[in-house]
C-alpha cells in the first residue's frame, strides 16, 4: 500500500497539516526545554526531573484523555488544548527572553504542559480514524506517525542553529507557533462526537482496561512498548548530558535529534510500504531487538569502538548509530500501532489508544532514569542499561508468548 495514500481524504489532509505542526512544536520544545534547564543547572538529575514534571502528569492523564475522547467532541478538545498549550510557551519564552526564567518555572510549565498533552495524545489517535475510510487507515497510521519523525529530522537540527545564535527562548516562541497552527487547522474540520455521554466515566474506563488484559497481544504489545519507551528511548532527554562528554554543541545536539528522527521516519515509511502481513510478530520482535542493540553501541562510542586518537571521530559515529537504531523503532512503533488500530473495537479506541499513549509519557519519565542513573554512576550506564532489560523481555516474549511469536497477519 502507498503510505501517502490517506492524504487523498480532505479532512484527513487538513488534520495531518496541522498535527506536523504541532509536532513541530514538540519536537522543538523538547531541544530548547532540554538546553535551558541544562544551562540554568549544569545537571544530568535536572534534565530528568524535568522530563518527569511532563511525563508523569502525561500518564494519569492519558486516561482522561482516552474516556473525554470516546465520549465528548474531538474537535472542540483540540482546539482548546492547542490553543492553551500555546500560551503556556509564550510565557516561558517570555521569561526565557527577559532573563527571569528560573527552574523553578520550568518544572511548573513543564507540569502544566504534561497534563495538556497527557489529554491531547489519546484525542489525536482517537481522532484520525473517524474521518478516514477503513481501507486507508494504516496508511493514515503510518503519516500520524510520521508527523513525529518527520518533525525530528528537521527541526531539532535548525533548533539547535536557531538556539546556538538566538538563544532558547526563540525554540520556545516557534514551538508556540506550532500550536497555534494546529488550533486553527481544527476549525476547518468536522465534528467526531460519540453517542455515550451518559455512561458512568470509571466503568467506561475500565472496559478498555479489562479488554487489554484479557487479549495476549495487546497487553504484551502494550507492555514491550512501554518497556522500550522507558528504558531506551528515555536517553533522548538526557541527551545535552551524554552530548556534553564530547564537548558538543546545540548544533551537535540538534544533529543527534535529527539523526533519531531521521532513523524513526525511514522505519515508520519502511513499514508503511512493505508487505508486513508474514511474520508479523517475529518481525516486530525483531525490530525492538534490533533498535535496543544499536542504542548499546551508541552508550560506548568512545570507550573502545574506534581509535580515539581521531579527531572528532567519536561523536560523529554516534549519529549513523542512532539512525540505524531509530530505524528499527520507527519499524516497531508503526508495526504496533497498526496492529493495536486494526483489531480494537470502535467503540473502545478512545480508551485503548489513550493506555498505549502512555509509552509518550514513559518515554519522556525515561529521561529520569537514564539522568538519574547518569548522575549517581555514569551517563554511559544510564544509556545502555536499559537496552539490556528491553532484551531480555523481547527473549522472554520470543520463547513463552507463542500468540505474539507466531502473529502472522492484522487482517
Amino acid at each position: 500500500m502507498n503510505p501517502f495514500s490517506a492524504l487523498v481524504i480532505k479532512d484527513f489532509r487538513t488534520y495531518w497539516f496541522g498535527s506536523l505542526f504541532a509536532m513541530f512544536g514538540h519536537r522543538l520544545i523538547i531541544v530548547a526545554i532540554s538546553l535551558l534547564i541544562y544551562r540554568l543547572t549544569g545537571s544530568a538529575l535536572s534534565l530528568g526531573i524535568v522530563a518527569a514534571s511532563t511525563a508523569i502528569p502525561i500518564m494519569f492523564f492519558n486516561f482522561l484523555g482516552g474516556v473525554i475522547s470516546d465520549k465528548y467532541n474531538v474537535k472542540r478538545i483540540l482546539t482548546l488544548l492547542s490553543f492553551s498549550i500555546s500560551l503556556i510557551l509564550i510565557l516561558l519564552s517570555y521569561l526565557d527572553y527577559t532573563n527571569k526564567v528560573e527552574p523553578i518555572h520550568v518544572y511548573v510549565c513543564s507540569i502544566a504542559l504534561g497534563i495538556l498533552l497527557g489529554i491531547d495524545f489519546p484525542a489525536r489517535n482517537s481522532y484520525f480514524p473517524k474521518i478516514i475510510p477503513e481501507k486507508y487507515l494504516r496508511s493514515g497510521v503510518s503519516l500520524n506517525g510520521a508527523t513525529m519523525a518527520g518533525s525530528s529530522v528537521v527541526v531539532p537540527t535548525i533548533g539547535g542553529f536557531l538556539i546556538s545564535y538566538y538563544g532558547s527562548f526563540i525554540g520556545i516562541l516557534l514551538s508556540a507557533l506550532g500550536y497555534l497552527v494546529m488550533c486553527s487547522s481544527t476549525f476547518f474540520l468536522p465534528d467526531a462526537k460519540s453517542n455515550q455521554e451518559n455512561s458512568n466515566n470509571l466503568k467506561f474506563f475500565f472496559e478498555g482496561f479489562n479488554f487489554i488484559i484479557k487479549n495476549e497481544i495487546f497487553y504484551i504489545l502494550i507492555l514491550l512498548t512501554y518497556l522500550t519507551n522507558f528504558f531506551i528511548f528515555g536517553y533522548i532527554q538526557a541527551l545535552p548530558a551524554f552530548i556534553d562528554l564530547f564537548n558538543g554543541t546545540p548544533k551537535e545536539l540538534g544533529f543527534m535529534f535529527s539523526s533519531a528522527g531521521l532513523g524513526a521516519l525511514s522505519g515508520l515509511l519502511t513499514a508503511g510500504k512493505v508487505n508486513i502481513n508474514t511474520n508479523f510478530g517475529k518481525k516486530i520482535l525483531f525490530s525492538a531487538s534490533f533498535f535496543s542493540f544499536f542504542i548499546i553501541l551508541v552508550s560506548m562510542v568512545g570507550v573502545g569502538i574506534i581509535p580515539e586518537k581521531i579527531p572528532g571521530t567519536n561523536i560523529l559515529l554516534i549519529f549513523p548509530l542512532a539512525i540505524i537504531g531509530h530505524f528499527a523503532n520507527g519499524f516497531y512503533m508503526l508495526s504496533t500501532y497498526a496492529v493495536i488500530q486494526s483489531l480494537v473495537p470502535e467503540n473502545i479506541r478512545g480508551r485503548v489508544m489513550g493506555i498505549l499513549a502512555i509509552h509518550i509519557s514513559l518515554g519522556v519519565l525515561g529521561g529520569l532514569w537514564v539522568g538519574g542513573v547518569g548522575e549517581f554512576i555514569n551517563i554511559r550506564v544510564g544509556v545502555g542499561l536499559g537496552p539490556v532489560i528491553c532484551i531480555v523481555f523481547i527473549l522472554y516474549v520470543l520463547i513463552f508468548k507463542k500468540s505474539v511469536r507466531n502473529l502472522q497477519s492484522i487482517n
